[in-house]
């Protein structure tokens, strides 16, 4: 079973801010579930793929996988509309998502990998 993360649509004429649906709450814990989102932000492209044992970062035409046991630490940091999603296992590996996405993708990270750790430098 596969979690797609995304946003409710508004009602015509709704003004103000947007509740973000968090699936991977709403769902509950499945076994063998995963988690995946892509976004483009200003014409570049970045999506993840998380299952229980490995992670598929996507961005700018390249693709990345990690299986889960190899990552080391990781961190997600909000900058604005986006948020950057930084891997260390035997490499680093980053990508950029829309923020609506961070909170899903932060649990979906804990449940695969553990809680995130300090800033990935």
């Amino acid at each position: 079973m596969t979690r797609h993360a995304g946003l409710p649509s508004a009602p015509p004429g709704a003004t103000g801010a947007t509740d973000v649906v968090d699936f991977v709450q709403l769902a509950g814990s499945v076994d063998g579930a995963g988690f995946e989102c892509s976004s483009t932000v200003g014409g570049v492209s970045g999506g993840l793929c998380l299952t229980e044992d490995a992670l598929v970062l996507r961005g700018g035409g390249a693709s990345t996988r990690v299986g889960t046991r190899d990552i080391r630490s990781w961190q997600a940091t909000p900058t604005g509309a986006t948020f950057s999603l930084a891997v260390e296992a035997r490499a680093r590996h980053t990508v950029v998502l829309l923020a609506q996405f961070q909170a899903a993708t932060v649990q979906a990270m804990t449940r695969a990998a553990g809680p995130a750790s300090s800033p990935v430098r």
